[in-house]
């Protein structure tokens, strides 16, 4: 594996909250000018750094929840208990694709917590209804990546809080390898549980579990027959 494939341990939190019209996330928008995902409106988070993996004395989980909570309060002044943090997925960047990492995705409970971004990594934030997240990134209007995308589409059917952890604590936590493909002249990626992912062949018929990049917007498509 070259330096420029090496992959990069990484963290993030999706806080949730409740509100009297329903559940609500907290998005996040990197700066156009940063290198790895400008523009686009994330959960915050970032890299394992050294001192996460050292005060977490051997243990890889609690190193992704340090780095979670480090994060957090340096990208949105808001601060989070590692032993609160619910481990949901994880996702690794596929090969070929430059710069890479394997992130651990956590949900979190901000209720009542105040935000304030750090105006330079992150330089906007919004709370709102993971469903009206994706109706606005399918119309173009929010620039979201593949991982934000599946995981606001699964919390949209969600009602609260409770529910959302209810939801991940029911499944089994997914260790996402994407498989990048063409199909019909669309880039199609590929996730476990879909049925052209072991053949890396997506005119399989059977369960889908993918996202397609159409004119600059990803869409998610999930069909379990």
């Amino acid at each position: 594996m070259s330096d420029k494939e090496a992959i990069r341990l990484a963290a993030t939190a999706v806080v949730l909250r409740d509100t009297p019209s329903g559940l609500e996330v907290l998005l996040l928008r990197r700066h156009e000018q940063l290198k790895v995902g400008g523009g686009h409106w994330v959960f915050p988070g970032g890299t394992v750094d050294p001192d996460d993996v050292a005060d977490a004395q051997g243990d890889r989980m609690q190193a992704f929840r340090l780095a979670a909570v480090r994060e957090t309060e340096e990208e949105a002044a808001i601060n989070l208990a590692p032993e609160a943090l619910q481990h949901i997925s994880c996702w690794t960047t596929p090969a070929h694709m430059g710069r890479r990492f394997e992130t651990a995705f956590f949900l979190a409970d901000g209720q009542g917590m105040e935000v304030e971004v750090d105006g330079e990594e992150m330089d906007a934030h919004q709370w709102g209804a993971a469903a009206d997240f994706v109706r606005a990134h399918c119309s173009g209007e929010l620039a979201l990546m593949p991982p934000t995308l599946v995981t606001l589409s699964e919390l949209s059917q969600c009602a609260t809080v409770e529910e959302a952890r209810s939801f991940y604590a029911s499944r089994e936590i997914p260790d996402i390898h994407p498989k990048l493909a063409d199909h019909q002249g669309a880039v199609c990626m590929l996730y476990g549980g879909d049925a052209g992912y072991c053949q890396h062949d997506p005119e399989a018929v059977g369960p889908r579990n993918r996202c397609y990049l159409e004119n600059g917007v990803w869409r998610y498509e999930f069909l379990t027959s």
